[in-house]
This record gives structure tokens, C-alpha cells and sequence, in this order.
């Protein structure tokens, strides 16, 4: 059995896994690249699992990104993507292009979406660490996330997409 093929994104200076591939524009441990240019550092179709953790809201084009992850991934890949809400402070650097919510990903890919192959696993919404102390409220925003985001704090989005075809 091969071994799996797994790409961290955006790893910062600091953040690195071994046995994964890890990606930064600056700091990249194995691989120094530009995620709004073609990502030739990895063969099509040869990705088991991506992650980008506090990175995905700083590309200039979203659209490029999900195509160029669902083109590196296999079939039953996972995409897993980790970004402050709308509602934390740090979504407001001015770094980031855009603002996330749960409501953001729960009806993607829309029929106009660039970006077909790529599928909604998980979508969740938390407030402060997934683990620890906040996991029973994380369990009850997740309840009804749609509404808990509308009356209640969030501090952070996460969606993992699978590749379907």
C-alpha cells in the first residue's frame, strides 16, 4: 500500500507536520510556492488530504484555488479548509480578501460555481478551540449553525470538501 500523500498549506514559519508536504509563499519547509499561480509543485490526481488552516481567506481568487486543489486531489480526496468568521476580530486584517461564514460553503458548489467536482463533507462552526472546554458549545452551535451564527459569537469556519469525480 502506498503511503498517503498529504499537503499543508500556508504552514507559516513555524507550523509544520512531518510526513506531509508543506506549502508557504515564504516559509514552505518542502515547498516554496504561490498558491494564485498553477500549483505544478505536485502532480494532478496524486493528493490524499489538503489542509490550509488560516490561509484560504488571504487568496486573491477563491475560484482558482478550489480548482487547482480539486485538480492535485485523487477521487476521495479531502480538502480541509480552516478560516476566522466573520464575526472574530481577526477576520478584519488586512491580508484577508474575503469573510466567511458557515452559511458560505453550505450551498457549494452552486450551479455557476467554477468548480463542480469538489463536494461539501463538513461544515461546522466554532467558538474558540474545536477540543477543550468549548466542545459541548461547539456541539450546540452546530446544532443549528445557521441560526446559532446569526444571534451568537463565531470565531472560526471550517469545511472539509471532498473530490467526488
Amino acid at each position: 500500500m502506498e503511503p498517503l500523500v498529504r499537503v499543508h498549506l500556508c504552514c507559516g514559519p513555524h507550523d509544520h507536520y512531518p510526513d506531509w508536504i508543506n506549502v508557504d509563499v515564504d516559509f514552505g519547509h518542502n515547498v516554496v510556492a504561490d498558491l494564485s499561480k498553477p500549483w505544478d509543485w505536485v502532480m494532478p490526481e496524486t493528493v490524499d488530504y489538503i489542509l490550509i488552516k488560516d490561509g484560504f481567506e488571504h487568496m486573491p481568487d477563491n475560484q482558482h484555488f478550489l480548482a487547482e486543489a480539486a485538480k492535485v486531489l485523487k477521487v476521495g480526496g479531502k480538502l480541509q479548509i480552516w478560516v476566522p468568521h466573520f464575526k472574530n476580530p481577526s477576520a478584519y486584517c488586512l491580508t484577508h480578501r474575503s469573510f466567511y461564514s458557515w452559511h458560505t460553503f453550505h450551498v457549494y458548489p452552486e450551479a455557476h460555481d467554477a468548480t463542480q467536482n469538489l463536494k461539501v463533507v463538513s461544515n461546522r462552526i466554532y467558538i474558540g478551540h474545536k477540543e477543550g472546554p468549548m466542545a459541548p458549545v461547539n456541539w450546540l452551535a452546530n446544532v443549528a449553525p445557521k441560526w446559532w451564527e446569526r444571534l451568537l459569537y463565531v470565531s472560526n469556519v471550517e469545511v472539509i470538501l471532498g473530490r467526488v469525480s
